[in-house]
């Protein structure tokens, strides 16, 4: 967020006042006096606009030509305008986003309540550019091509530009479950120390982030999820939980893993099987020996 403050001549001590506010909340800014009309001209303030976000301007009296020249130079960039009230600013929010204040104390009662909102939004806006200017759609999938690779930054401006690490593919895959696929460690302890649902389930195959990891054998991973209490029970499309697919998979590790954390090994399955009765049919007495403790007979 970047602000240039416009004033005139006798709105200069406001405009400092202005000035030493966004300083404090650490928020650039420049102050630009109207001392003539003339340096209002092309050349002169509009060629810095595009340079800010935001504008405010301070001056009780409707701009003459060449002021107007600039406001609707500013408006028409897509700067945030924050004013004074006067005779032309009602017109001039037709042009685009411009707030106006019948005093000086009211706008600056505005900012310093809203400031951590405009900053926000001021955030948002810009990174939507960036990712536009990158050539990067805002849907899921394209985010899952970033997470997949590992490309923080532009997930980063993803989740600056408003869309949210829970989101998924058109296949139903949440995030965490796509960066848990491509094995990127390092983006799922990252994407878990965020906002992100441990437990969300993937429509194509049904599968929680936990049992993902037990399918592609990520036992690294699978540790982590056990340590930020995972759900370790849940049952898929077809009933099997994540200690079922370990057995299948004759992952001792893993099952130890999950048997240490509690996970049950007597869910059923869609077929009325469960990790013990697989143990037991596939002649797997380690993996018997390591359910023990959290069987109750059957």
């Amino acid at each position: 967020m970047n602000w240039l403050i416009v004033c005139a001549p006798k709105h200069e001590e406001q405009a400092a006042e202005l000035k030493a506010f966004f300083k404090r909340n650490k928020i650039s800014a420049k102050t630009f006096s109207i001392e003539s009309d003339s340096e209002l001209l092309p050349g002169g303030i509009p060629s810095k606009f595009k340079l800010y976000s935001h504008c405010a301007i301070l001056d009780k009296k409707a701009p003459a030509k060449n002021a107007a020249f600039a406001w609707g130079l500013a408006l028409g960039l897509g700067l945030n305008v924050y004013a004074l009230k006067n005779e032309w600013t009602q017109a001039a929010k037709k042009c685009g986003p411009l707030l106006d204040f019948e005093t000086f104390e009211r706008l600056m009662a505005y900012l310093e309540n809203n400031i951590n909102g405009v900053a926000l939004e001021a955030k948002k806006k810009e990174a939507w550019k960036k990712l536009f200017e990158g050539g990067n759609p805002f849907t899921g999938d394209a985010l899952s091509i970033h997470v997949q690779k590992d490309n923080r930054e532009i997930v980063q401006t993803y989740l600056d530009a408003g869309m949210s690490l829970n989101e998924r593919t058109e296949a139903g895959v949440p995030m965490l479950n796509v960066a848990i696929r491509a094995e990127k460690v390092d983006e799922v302890k990252w994407m878990l120390d965020q906002n992100v649902d441990l437990n969300a389930v993937s429509k194509d195959r049904g599968y929680s982030a936990l049992m993902d990891c037990v399918w592609k054998k990520n036992l690294e991973i699978a540790k982590i999820l056990v340590s930020k209490k995972v759900n370790l029970d849940f049952l898929s499309s077809d009933n099997q939980s994540a200690l079922t697919l370990a057995v299948g998979e004759g992952n001792a590790e893993m099952v130890r893993l999950l048997s240490d954390a509690g996970a049950s090994p007597d869910k059923f399955d869609a077929l009325g099987m469960s990790a013990w009765t697989y143990a037991k049919l596939f002649k797997r007495q380690d993996l018997l020996d390591i359910m023990e403790k959290n069987h109750h007979g059957q």
